[in-house]
């Protein structure tokens, strides 16, 4: 069996064929059970298929009643005959009109030697009085001729026999078996006179039968027949449709001896609709048998007319071929490669599936086998020194392509070309530069891989965040903005960084605002992100998301749970987890809120992100402090302990004083301590108003900073570097520690001998020449951060 898509100038079109001679494939006519219950193509597909009767593709059947008007007990029901095992299943109706599809009882079966036949079928049906047969001209046919008999049943097209008042009918019931559905063709079944009258709309009784007869020589053979008499009924069907493995009456037939012959009117409205067509076609000698559709309705394909349907069906080499339903009935499923069940293939034109009454079925007796095919693949087939890559099996069939359960545990790998090895579940870690293959064997099916080890990958900046193109807004429990270049936005570097806003006020439950972004994708899976964050103080949860080369997302923490906890910029890291493989693509960053009660409003931003493939990667701490400069880690430490920041450019400005007011923040700050609330000005100069006004008082309260003999703070002076060993005696409560040194630039006397002396001897600061300490200069960024590390490193 295969199937293809027809291209170019039939677009839509689908065709799935079946090899008749193959052994242990054949093609079946199904139904749901009960046979008026509506299912969907691929549903019933699904439903019918197991080991031993797999189905490999259907198309939906023919027409069938979804409304009727005239006989409400066809509701579901086919349209037209069809018979299964020498069973009848329906007798259904033969129309009567040139513009009706089946004017003529055509159909198609599969044979008694396993063949597809198409064309038309008679009735070799029989009623006998007293042991006397005549024959039985058709059954269910709309349109009785002169001197015929038909047989009216239940499924006809009207609840009565629709003819006209010549003739005679006789009305039947007490059936002494089944004799529609479930009616074995052939057999003799009884029956009992209800009534005898003239010819016309006489009523079809539920579960009985009218013989409708025509022609003088025909009612006098009859004539006789009184109520509550016997007479006998056989049916069968013409050669060689009367011992077919099915029968599944259509119509019209559309291609005849390898020449398009309708069998209606090839003019009526019917025939000249576009419209999506479905049809079952054979070759020559029927060893061959194509389930065909045509979609409709669309941009893509517009349908077919009936005629221009037939001329098409010639083109792609069916000899004889026969109508299905059409419409929006027009379905083929098909199982892809490695699939259990079929699926929808074409286009259709309602948007959903239609549920039918019959599917026509290619269908495969045999059982599952031995794996020999297989779908696999490997994450990257270019994997750098140290990295890793897995092997995914999507599936595996036997030789007639019936899936096979793919048991991790049977699947065997190797490596060749010495680049690395593999474990039992298929990770291959590469361990040396150069080519080679890998693997993966499941049964008699096998799949290789060639695969490249590179040099390891170096660490570096993998998105600047530049373009605002690559990202988008997604929320939960939030409302989220994107921010690229806004006015006053700090900037790690470049021109730009991208701005997280979110809005979390008002919501249960977790939060989460997300940049999302599918344009950072690496071939090999680092160790670890960083990224550079400027927080915002809020204590929230930053993480993001990947997805590795196996197709599985992992989540990652740059920060744990209320760890956003800072201000100003920080270099933040996620380790990646050591199952995820390569490649890897960054899937989303994001700030995330659980608890209620620490929900609210605000803008943090991201720059700088960093694939660190080693895991030893380090940033500068600023962009002007290099990673050789003399007081690096203590300023690193008090940055990441809170105690200090930087700029919202990324720089620290190292030279730069300290202020008196900016001291007595920083002061606070290292003690964990927020500023005093001030109902008076703490100072002249300070005003209760003054930005840092609480820290200022704070200072004032615990006797750290103190004012001049006016009374005065002098905020916005500079702090002097004897000031500073005022700042850090009284803050850390220093007392002399022997040997205490000699300051020589500096009377003792001076108010400030003292502290100086004391913070030397607890070996906070470092004398110069001749124990000078320079009491008169500023102290800068740098040296403040030198001097907190120091004193919060003591021992205490």
């Amino acid at each position: 069996m295969e199937y293809d898509s027809e291209t170019g100038q039939k677009p839509g079109a689908n065709r799935l064929t079946i090899d008749m001679q193959k052994p242990g494939v054949s093609v079946e006519a199904l139904t749901n059970d009960p046979i008026d219950s509506l299912l969907q193509t691929s549903v019933l597909s699904k439903k019918l298929s197991n080991e031993g009767h797999q189905i490999v593709g259907s198309i939906n059947g023919s027409i069938f009643h979804i409304n009727p008007k005239y006989n409400p007990l066809n509701k579901g029901m086919p349209a037209y005959l069809l018979m299964q095992d020498g069973e009848v299943n329906t007798y259904g109706a033969i129309e009567k009109d040139r513009d009706q599809f089946m004017n003529r009882p055509s159909a198609f079966a599969v044979t008694k030697e396993g063949k597809g036949h198409i064309g038309l079928f008679g009735y070799d049906a029989e009623v006998s009085v007293n042991g006397v047969p005549t024959t039985i001209d058709s059954i269910n046919k709309q349109q009785r001729e002169e001197n015929e008999i038909i047989l009216y049943t239940d499924t006809f097209s009207y609840r009565d026999t629709h003819q006209n008042k010549y003739g005679m009918e006789i009305v039947l019931n007490g059936f002494s078996k089944p004799f529609e559905e479930g009616y074995k063709l052939g057999d003799q079944v009884q029956a009992t006179v209800a009534s005898v009258g003239p010819g016309g709309y006489t009523a079809i009784p539920e579960g009985g039968a009218v013989l409708s007869i025509h022609g003088p020589e025909n009612v006098q053979r009859f004539s006789g027949l009184k109520k509550g008499e016997q007479v006998s009924l056989k049916i069968n069907l013409t050669k060689p449709w009367n011992d077919a493995k099915f029968v599944l009456a259509s119509g019209p037939l559309l291609v005849q001896n390898g020449k398009v012959k309708l069998e209606m009117d090839p003019k009526s409205a019917r025939a000249n609709e576009i419209a999506p067509r479905t049809a079952v076609a054979t070759n020559a000698d029927g060893s061959e048998v194509y389930l065909i559709t045509v979609d409709g309705r669309s941009s893509v394909s517009r349908g077919m007319k009936l005629p221009e349907f037939a001329q098409y069906l010639v083109s792609i080499g069916a000899h004889n071929a026969l109508n299905l339903d059409g419409g929006g009935s027009t379905t083929m499923a098909v199982r892809e490669r490695g699939a259990q069940y079929p699926v929808v293939f074409n286009r259709l034109s309602d948007g959903a599936e239609r549920r039918v009454s019959t599917i026509l079925s290619a269908v495969s007796y045999e059982a599952t086998g031995t794996p020999v095919y297989m779908n696999a693949k490997i994450s990257s087939s270019s994997v750098a020194k140290g990295g890793r890559a897995k092997v995914i099996v999507n599936w595996a069939t036997d030789r007639n392509y019936h899936p096979v359960k793919v048991e991790a545990s049977k699947l065997q790998y190797s490596v060749e070309g010495g680049i690395g090895t593999i474990s039992a579940n298929g990770e291959f870690t590469a361990q040396k530069t150069g080519k080679g293959t890998v693997t993966v064997r499941y049964g008699n099916a096998s799949q290789s891989f060639p695969v490249e080890v590179k040099k390891a990958e170096p660490n570096g900046m993998i998105s600047g965040f530049e373009r605002a193109a690559d990202w988008k807004a997604e929320s939960a429990r939030a409302k989220t903005t994107l921010k690229f270049n806004a006015p006053k936005s700090p900037v790690k570097e470049g021109k730009t960084s991208l701005g997280l806003q979110y809005d979390f006020t008002g919501q249960k439950g977790t939060s989460a605002s997300y940049a999302v972004t599918n344009s950072i994708n690496l071939a090999s899976k680092p160790d670890r992100l960083g990224l550079w964050v400027f927080g915002d103080e809020a204590k929230h949860w930053l993480r993001g998301t990947i997805r590795d080369g196996a197709g599985k997302e992992y989540t990652i923490d740059f920060t744990e749970q209320g760890g956003l906890d800072w201000d100003g910029w920080r270099y933040v890291t996620a380790d990646l987890p050591a199952a995820a493989v390569s490649p890897v693509s960054v899937q989303k960053i994001y700030i995330a809120e659980p608890l209620d009660s620490n929900k609210n409003k605000g803008t943090i931003y991201l720059d700088r992100l960093i694939a660190d493939y080693d895991g030893k990667h380090v940033e500068q701490p600023f962009n002007d402090i290099p990673l050789d400069f003399w007081h690096i880690e203590e300023i690193r430490m008090a940055v990441e302990n809170g105690w200090i920041n930087g700029y919202p450019d990324g720089t620290y400005r190292p030279a730069d004083h300290i202020t008196r007011a900016h001291a007595a923040l920083l002061i606070s700050r290292t003690l964990g301590r927020k500023g005093t609330v001030v109902n008076e000005d703490p100072f002249k100069d300070v005003s209760k108003d003054y930005g840092y006004a609480g820290e200022i008082a704070l200072m004032k309260e615990l006797g750290i900073m103190t004012g001049d003999e006016n009374g005065n703070f002098k905020p916005q002076a500079k702090l002097s570097r004897a000031q500073m060993a005022k700042v850090l005696q009284q803050t850390y409560k220093l007392q002399p520690k022997n040997p205490v040194p000699e300051i020589s630039d500096i009377d003792k006397n001076n108010w400030s001998y003292g502290p100086i002396s004391t913070i030397a001897s607890h070996g906070l600061t470092v004398l110069g020449e001749n124990n000078t300490y320079r009491p008169n200069s500023f102290v800068s960024r740098t040296q403040f951060a030198a001097f907190i590390a120091r004193a919060e490193s003591m021992e205490k």
